[in-house]
């Protein structure tokens, strides 16, 4: 068995182990972003295990995040896991960093954490020096489609309602940098990365604005691209309790509806928010796992 570099070149290959060995995460869909995408902070490490010519385990880190480890079942309790999850550790020691975070990367991330059903991966990291790390984190999932609170006459009710309060709600457009701006200033840390993502063709992210001024916004496909996954989400405190928030998070929905039947909200805050503005169709729950160096 050999650990060396993963080349873009082996995303194929990658993309066949991230399908076979992450049961609890869609990570395939997106191999390219985890593996070799931007983080807001760090340059991103990727690496692949072979035995013979075949690759049957990858690993990613960036800064003190592990992105991603998933090894073929079938190459399972040769070495294989340990072996990459030895060679992150190595890499994010010498380079200075603390601690490693298993998936939640801020900006860039798998998942909120491991999910609590993966009782096979969590015990495997506890075995390894990995520890838990704060209470469980939550994600929801919202039906986007024959979800009688989420249609596009909904979305523009809303809207309307908003503008008859002098706010003008409308979708963000490529590379609206006055936004990232303004984001940046009011919230701060990996949100502005995380919604630049988002306003690529096509745009992401709706913003609520009174007297030129931003308000609020609310953003999709930011992070993991392609599965329709809704956040960031900010009001700015004196425009709080307007109905903004309800209004963006519609707006995004019924983005996400033209691609999926559901809508993930990532690391909620206030669930009965969602409960009320869209309702829940499932829950999930993330263990935070970490590993100390000293």
């Amino acid at each position: 068995m050999r650990v060396g570099p993963l080349e873009r070149a082996d995303l194929p290959a990658a993309t066949a182990v991230l399908v076979a060995g992450c049961a609890f995460d869609r990570a395939a869909a997106v191999a390219d972003e985890k593996l070799f995408g931007p983080g807001p902070v760090g340059d991103p490490r990727a690496w692949g295990a072979w035995e013979g010519d075949a690759l049957v385990g990858v690993a990613a880190i960036c800064a003190r995040y592990l992105r991603v480890l998933a090894v073929m079942p079938e190459a399972r309790a040769r070495g294989v896991g340990s072996a990459l999850l030895a060679t992150c550790e190595t890499t994010a020691r010498d380079a200075g960093e603390p601690r490693l975070r298993a998936l939640d990367q801020p900006g860039n991330y798998l998942a909120p954490g491991i999910d609590v059903g993966n009782d096979e991966a969590i015990s495997w990291l506890e075995k390894r020096g990995w520890v838990r790390d704060g209470e469980p984190r939550a994600n929801v999932s919202i039906a986007v489609r024959d979800n009688a609170r989420v249609t596009r006459a909904r979305a523009e009710a809303v809207a309307d309602a908003m503008r008859e309060r002098g706010y003008e709600v409308r979708r963000a457009r490529v590379g609206e940098t006055a936004l990232l701006d303004a984001v940046s200033t009011e919230f701060g840390g990996a949100w502005p990365f995380e919604v630049a993502a988002a306003l690529h063709d096509p745009v992401g992210v709706h913003v609520a604005i009174k007297d030129d001024v931003y308000c609020a916004f609310a953003a999709h496909d930011g992070n993991n691209r392609g599965l329709g996954w809704f956040g960031p989400t900010g009001t700015w405190p004196a425009h709080r309790g307007q109905g903004l928030g309800e209004a963006l998070l519609l707006a995004c929905l019924v983005d996400v509806a033209e691609h999926h039947d559901r809508c993930e909200v990532a690391w909620i805050g206030p669930r009965p928010f969602y409960e009320k503005a869209a309702g829940i169709v499932e829950d999930r729950a993330f263990v935070a796992m970490i590993k100390r160096f000293a």
